[in-house]
Formats: C-alpha cells, structure tokens, sequence
C-alpha cells in the first residue's frame, strides 16, 4: 500500500498542466506552476499546453531552480475531436512530437491530426489516452464500452506499450467510468495512471478560466466552452486516491514519471557551448580567413598593419568560440541582398568589428577607434548579435531567401503578448457584457503600463486615475490584476530568425504566419535560454527613403556618377543642415529635442553626430551630462581628465564618457584589467545594483588600480566619475552604424531637398512627422507642391519640374486600384479629355468620377492634353 504523503516527500506526480501558454484557457505562468508544485512537497510536474511549446524554456528553467523534475509534454486533438496527451521519451521523440503539432496547427484555426499523422510519428513518445475530453471517457460515461475499446486499440496499436489509460475524478459519473475503464485496460495490458487537468492552481481560481474562455467566445467569436465544475487543480496524492482509490495506478503515474526523466533539454551556457560546437569546422575558418583578405585588399591598397593584426586576432578568438559558419552565413545573406540591389547596414556592437566591416558593410572600427571586445570576447558566452536593417519594402525578400536557404534549419522568432492592465480590462469588460460605450469609459485615461505597482493601487495614487469609473468595479478590476502578465497570444518578431544548429523540429514546432513564413513557439529569451543563433533582419524605413530619394537622382544612383556610399564625409554645406537644426526627416536627428540639441551643439565633424545621437537619451539629458559637454565643446568650462592615462581615452568627449567602449578602456588602463573582465565589469555597473555588489566592483576596480600603481585617493575620483556615467554610456559602435545613415540623408537633404522629400513621402511612415507636415516644410523652401491631376499624377508623389505632384491616392476614397486603373489607361492611350473620356476609357462609377471632379484633378486635363 502507498504510504499517506508527509508535506515535504508527496511522490505523487501531476502530469497534464495546463498554463496560461494554453492561450486563454489556462491561468498561470510555468513557474507559478513550479512553486505551486513545490509547496505541495512533490517532486515533478508535467506541462501539457494545448498545441503549445511556448512555455518550454520558462518551465525547464524555473523547475531546475526549484529542485523539481521537469515533464515535456502537449496536448493533442485527433479528427474525432478527442484530446490526447504526448511525452517524448528522448530527442527523437521530441522531435516527433513537435512535428505531430506542426502539422496540427497548419489546420488553424480548428487544429488536429489524423491517426495516420500520429501513426507516421509515434516513435519515442508516450501517450495518455482516456482523460478529461476524450472521445474513449466519453463512451464509457455512457456504457458504450464497444466504441470505447475500438477507440482504445486503435491507439494501442499505434504506441503499443507507451500508451496509457488515464483514470480521473471531474463529474460524478466518473467513478463508474473509472471502473469500466480500469477493467477495458486490464483486459488489453494497458497501465493505468490517475491524472487531472491543472487548468487553475487552486479551487477558488475556476471563475478566472471561465473568465477566459468568455474573452474567446466574446472577443474571438470561437466556439468553446469552459470546463464544468472546479476540480481541475493539482492533486496531492492524498487527494488522488480519495477521488481515484486505485493504488496501483498511483504507484504507475509514479513509475511514469520516472520513465519521462531520460528526456532533458539543456539551456544556459551549457546549450551554447554544444549548439556553437556545431558552427565550427577548419574549412569555416579558411574560408573566413580568404574572404576578409580579399575584400581586405580590395578596400585597402596598401593595407597598414593595424588593419592586418586586428582580423587574425578577431579570426582567432570568432573561430576558437565556435562563430566561423555564422559569419559565412551572415556573408552570404550579404551578398544575396547586394545582388538583388536591396540597401543593408548594421547596427548594435558588432560594428567594432572588423571582419563586419569586410564582410556586411559595417563602420571602419580602426577608423573610428572602435573595440572588438565590447562585440566579441573570451569572457562572453553567449552568441552574439548581427543585426542588420534592410530596405523595408524588401526586407521580406532577404528573410524568405534565408529561409530557403535553411529550410530545415531555421524559422521565425515568436513574439508572446501579455495581457496589460488596459487590454485586461478592456477584453474582460467585453467578456463580462459590458457595452462598447462604457468600456470606453472605463479606460478612457488608463495607461498601457503601470510600471510594475498593481491596478489597485494605480487607481488609488495615480493622478491621472483621480476620478476614474474604474474604481467602482471592483470584480472588474480584481480580475484584471489577475490577468496582469499572463500571455494570451503569439504572434511574429519583427525581425528575428532562428537558425538552429539541426532540423528545427528538434528544438520548437513551427506555425504559419500570415506572410506564409515558418515561425518557432519561442521568444527572443526562449531562444537565448536554448542557445540558438538569431539573426535580426530588421527593416529601416530610412533605408527605403533613401533609395526612393536616389531614384531621382541620377548622378547619385547611376554606377557613372558619385555614389551614396562615397559622399564625403566633411561636405560643407552638410554640417551646415546640420548646424542650423534644420534637419526634420533626417534620421534619428528630426525630433524637437534633437533639432534642439544638433544647433547647440554645432557638429563640425562625424563625431559630433555620433556624440549627438549617443547624449539624446533619457540618461544623460537627466543627469545634466549633456550640458557638461555642451560646455566644454565650446570651450566654456575647462577640461578634466583626472589622470594623463584618461585623455586619449576621452579626448574625443572633452573628458565626459560618452561610450560604452569608454569605460572598458579605463576599466583596462587604468585597472589593469583584461577587455573580457573589463567588458563584465561594464555589464555589472549598467544593472541594477545592490549596495553589496556595488562594494564588490568598487573594491576590484580599487585593487586592480592599486596594481597598476595608482594612488588610493585618485582611484577613488576615477571610480566615482566610471559609477556616474557607466549606466547612461552609449554603444559607440551602434552609434557610428547610424551616424552614417544620419550623415546620407542629412546630405541629400541639403543638396537636393526636393528628392529627399519625395523619398520621405513615398517610404510610409518615416518618422515623426505625417506627410502634412513634410510638404510644408518643403512649401517654407520654396518647392512648388502641386495637386493631384488625372493626366499627370503617378501611384506616388513625383518630381515635376522644380516641385513635387501629388499622388491620386492622397484623395479620400480614391485607392492604389483606382489610382492604377487610370494611370495605365492614361500610359496605354495618352491623356483623357474630360470627364466623360475618363468614364468611357476607365469605366469608373459615377461616385468617384465626382470624388476625382470634387478634388479638381480633372480641371485644365483638355487644356494639359
């Protein structure tokens, strides 16, 4: 007989939990599952997600922390409507598993699988047939023991001895299902375990699952019901043999348990060690080695030394980390989006890299003084970023492509969306019948975000929630606070792919995306968690206005003439724009705040617009860091830089550190510490700190100087100006990647200001400014904007003469389609004469005849044709 459980060893395991990753169905996070668990003194728990691997990497992670067993499993409809859970037994079975719901979720928005389907993957995974929802309980609840066995032998056939027969307690009925069920399994050799459904923690919880479900009833429009009653909960085993008095099916969900402990997933450092292994071959590095020297001698000639030792040491320490293949691949994405003539930069710290620099088309590193160790260095282990920004309108080419070229290995990164207290009300005052009106009402001045205090307490002390109705829906709002954080949805990064190391299937289940793209159940930690490689393909609508504004530039798109990538780098008229804070469309240099910042400070020179972009940030503004500088730039406050060893250090920020790069350098100047310590100690200082750990990194920093022979009182002064800045310093590289897309378009605006609106106009959505506001600007300079005409209007704003012609999608009502139909008509058979020629050639309806006569874009057409 099972010993009665003492709190701290109940052995009992509950394998079937459903989490909030069961999108609005269950209603906790895995590692509130974890601690639940643990509280009930057990020692394992199964996650069963409906269709779900979103919850992996949260579930492994926080049930190591707590000492608990983590159990990989899902849920699974068949055809018949029949609920199943899966185990895999090892890699191959996890693999098989997420392959079974991949095909499922292709079905969306009704996903299931055939037995077919499940017959072709069934190796390695164990299966729980016979609980709650399925068709098998469903016969037996009603003595149809025939079908219920048809239905069990068919299974049985196809998992054979991993297939078990659940017996559980969820209405009264089932203490007589339980029996018959008990006996069809004996009768076939089929083991029994005792489970339950953990959709709520606790008893009292069912009321938030109800909640839920209404939400996708209501707001989704789906045909679901909730679970009756509220008994889905975990059992203790106790509990257990109270509802399901069967012993030996406790003793085998135990056993069970047990079986399920060979599948385990690694993650940390350990799972990057071993995923990295697989990106390092001798030919990589050869390979790598002849590439850089060739585009290294294409660019320099002749090529100083600086340039020569900097790669073999970045080759060096990129192969011994295992790297070589990603940048081969990273090469190749290059050279794919160079052919296709798709504009590319970098962005983030690998432009301190050289190898960058040869192979993507990063910033010149020994040029601007950059450091590879604030990228790459032995310290690190996790695998770095290369992100990269494309053309926007093109940026899906560059990520199908990649898919195509991996098509086993890689796929999309998944976003999660959390419920915040503004969607949690709103979805759960729709939920609960509210109507549209008051919902409004209701969350008419409710923040997005409330900063990490709860709804509560917000409409308590919030001015802005002084007089809010919310206060006077208590339910309402105690559900919402429960709400708070649980994920609801998945939907696609803007830019991340995965590329793993082997088959995706080994690691996620994919899902279909509206663009058709492949798409992984993790998120951008899940995949760092796992150890994988993403890519960030980003688009940059900048990009886009660039090469919109260039196609009206002959002389700087044609391969004859000057090109984007050659203009000077000091061009006069340039730091002029610049100088006079006139640089509204200029990237990342057009809001008010930074207009007002670019004519203080006055740049002269590329850094200075690498050291605006870098000192407009919260930080520094609060801190007054930016006067500081101001001031000494123009020589109104002297200089400081402590100590000789400094000065070259901060030269280029007249003694106030600007850069991320700054502080490794003194970290290792004047500390004497390594870059790999210096760059730890740099990530150390930028966190949050306690007033221990900060003793702790001063203390190093004071012994490391000490080494270094300076004295204990100016190892203070330095120590207390690094602590100030180290939190506010910006990645000087990233800086430098986008102070030279700063630096194009500041130039096409001022040397051809008409060109650089109308690539403005025709890339969407830019900037701060609507297309309003941009057109009057380029009215104030003088450039004729003229109105939307039927015989001389493209499907985009146009250079005309001196000025600029309106597109005829700018008229409400009137639509790319229409637009289209008109201009092609217009290019097959010339001009239209009136009116009644535009109706007869186009056949356009009589509403938008008078939409085009209203707007005037048929007046003066006779006198133009």
């Amino acid at each position: 007989m099972i010993e009665d459980a003492h709190l701290y060893e109940d052995r009992f395991v509950n394998l079937e939990a459903e989490s909030a990753y069961s999108f609005l169905h269950g209603t906790y996070r895995p590692e509130e599952l974890v601690r639940a668990i643990k509280s009930l003194g057990q020692r394992a728990v199964g996650l069963t997600d409906r269709w779900s691997m979103y919850g992996l990497a949260d579930f492994v992670v926080s049930a190591r922390k707590e000492g608990i067993q983590p159990i990989i499993g899902a849920r699974i409809m068949l055809k018949d409507g029949s609920w199943l859970s899966l185990y895999p037994l090892n890699r191959n079975g996890f693999k098989n598993l997420n392959a079974i719901i991949t095909n499922g979720l292709l079905r969306s928005p009704t996903p299931f699988v055939t037995l077919k389907e499940l017959r072709d993957k069934a190796d390695y995974l164990i299966a729980i047939a016979g609980g709650h929802l399925s068709t098998i309980r469903a016969f037996a609840r009603k003595g149809n023991i025939e079908a219920a066995e048809k239905g069990l032998l068919e299974l049985k056939s196809i998992f054979d001895h991993n297939l078990y027969l659940c017996l559980s307690k969820n209405v009264e009925d089932d203490r007589a299902t339980n029996r018959l069920l008990n006996e069809l399994a004996a009768k076939h050799s089929i083991r029994t375990i005792i489970s339950n459904p953990v959709v709520y923690l606790r008893k009292c919880d069912a009321w938030l699952h109800r909640l839920l479900i209404k939400i996708q009833v209501k707001h989704h429009k789906r045909t679901v019901t909730a679970l009756a009653g509220d008994s889905f909960y975990p059992l203790t085993l106790k509990k257990a043999l109270e509802l399901i008095p069967y012993e030996n099916a406790a003793l085998e969900t135990i056993k069970l348990a047990q079986r399920l402990k060979g599948f385990k997933i690694l993650t940390g450092q350990s799972a990057i060690r071993r995923n990295l292994a697989q990106y390092e071959t001798e030919s990589a590095k050869d390979i790598l080695w002849r590439m850089s020297l060739k585009a290294l001698s294409r660019r320099y000639s002749p090529c100083a030394p600086a340039y020569i030792s900097r790669l073999s040491k970045e080759i060096e320490v990129i192969s011994q980390k295992g790297l070589s293949k990603i940048f081969l691949l990273m090469s190749e994405i290059k050279r794919f989006s160079d052919s296709k003539g798709i504009i590319s930069s970098i962005r983030g710290s690998s432009g301190g890299s050289l190898l960058v620099h040869l192979l993507l088309g990063g910033p010149d590193p020994i040029r601007h003084r950059l450091l590879f160790e604030r990228f790459i260095n032995q310290g690190r282990v996790d695998i770095p970023d290369i992100d990269m920004d494309f053309d926007s309108e093109r940026r899906d080419e560059v990520t199908h492509w990649l898919l195509n070229h991996e098509p086993e290995r890689s796929a999309l990164v998944a976003t999660i969306h959390t419920f915040r207290p503004r969607s949690a009300v709103r979805l759960l005052a729709r939920a609960m019948g509210y109507p549209l009106y008051e919902i409004e009402r209701l969350t008419k001045c409710l923040p997005w975000s409330l900063r990490g205090i709860s709804l509560e307490r917000a409409l308590q002390h919030l001015p802005e929630l002084k007089d809010s109705p919310l206060k006077n829906e208590k339910h309402l709002v105690r559900a919402a606070e429960r709400l708070e954080g649980l994920p609801f949805q998945s939907s696609v990064h803007l830019g991340g792919v995965v590329v793993a190391p082997d088959d995706i299937l080994y690691w996620t289940p994919l899902f279909s995306s509206r663009k058709k793209f492949r798409v992984t159940h993790l998120d951008k930690d899940a995949v760092e968690t796992l150890g994988l490689l993403k890519l960030d393909l980003l688009g940059l609508r900048m990009h886009t206005a660039i090469k919109k504004a260039l196609e009206c530039i002959p002389n700087l798109s044609s391969p004859g003439g000057q090109t984007i990538k050659n203009i000077p780098i000091d061009d006069r008229k340039t730091y002029e724009l610049l100088s006079s804070g006139d640089t509204l469309g200029v990237f990342q240099l057009e809001s008010p705040g930074q207009r007002n910042l670019v004519a203080r400070l006055l740049p002269e020179r590329f850094e200075d617009i690498v050291a605006e972009i870098s000192l407009f940030r919260p930080g520094p503004v609060k801190s007054d860091m930016v006067t500081r500088y101001l001031k000494r730039r123009h020589g109104e406050e002297a200089i400081d830089y402590l100590h000789p060893i400094l000065a070259p250090i901060l030269k280029e920020t007249y003694g106030v550190i600007v850069f991320q790069e700054q502080v490794l350098e003194i970290v290792h100047r004047f500390a004497g510490f390594s870059y790999d310590d210096a760059d730890a100690f740099r990530r150390a200082m930028t966190k949050n700190r306690s007033k221990r750990e900060m003793e702790r990194l001063k203390q190093a920093f004071m012994d490391g100087a000490k080494r270094m022979g300076h004295s204990k009182e100016l190892a203070e002064k330095v120590f207390k100006r690094v602590s100030a800045f180290a939190a506010y310093g910006f990645c000087k590289a990233h800086a430098v990647a986008f102070s030279e897309i700063t630096l194009k378009s500041a130039y096409i605006k001022a040397h051809y200001p008409k060109e650089f609106y109308i690539g403005l106009l025709n890339a969407g959505h830019v900037g701060s400014y609507p297309p309003g506001v941009i057109l009057n600007e380029a009215r104030r300079k003088g450039i004729p904007i003229y109105p939307p005409n039927v015989n001389k209007s493209a499907l985009k704003y146009a250079p005309e003469g001196p000025g600029i012609r309106l597109p005829l999608t700018v008229i409400y009502g009137i639509g790319p389609r229409i637009a289209q139909r008109i201009i092609e008509e217009r290019d097959r058979n010339g001009p239209y004469f009136g009116i009644y020629d535009l109706k007869a050639r186009t056949g356009l309806n009589n509403a938008v005849l008078d939409t085009l006569y209203i707007a005037g874009t048929i007046k003066g057409a006779l006198k133009a044709a």
